[in-house]
């Protein structure tokens, strides 16, 4: 019975770990870590705040930003950091972005025809 009492008890503990787990957005891997990015745009209409994790890519980014920003959704955008463009595929970690660092986000000027 002792032991029957003990499985319980790690049966519920896994099943309030599990509960908690579903609470957050993220599940973070080995060397994963949560940063903060600010987004600001030139024209100064955009400024966000998002949290994501270092290994996150524009790309992933910029599906929130959308659904936040979706007026901005059907234009050619690009995004900066240390006035450098960065690829789209590439992770934050690469350009060496870190918590609390800000963004711009410029769109591409459309030719006229």
């Amino acid at each position: 019975m002792q032991f029957q009492d003990e499985i319980n008890k790690l049966y519920k503990k896994i099943d309030d770990l599990n509960e908690k787990l579903k609470r957050y957005p993220f599940i973070l891997e080995e060397n994963e870590k949560l940063i903060s990015i600010i987004i600001s745009s030139i024209n100064h209409k955009i400024n966000y705040s998002m949290i994501c994790k270092n290994t996150f890519t524009i790309n992933d980014l910029e599906k929130e930003i959308y659904k936040k920003y979706p007026e901005i959704s059907e234009t050619e955008n690009y995004f900066m950091f240390n006035e450098n463009i960065i690829n789209r595929f590439k992770t934050f970690e690469s350009y060496q972005i870190k918590d609390g660092d800000v963004l711009i986000m410029n769109q591409k000027e459309k030719l006229n025809k």
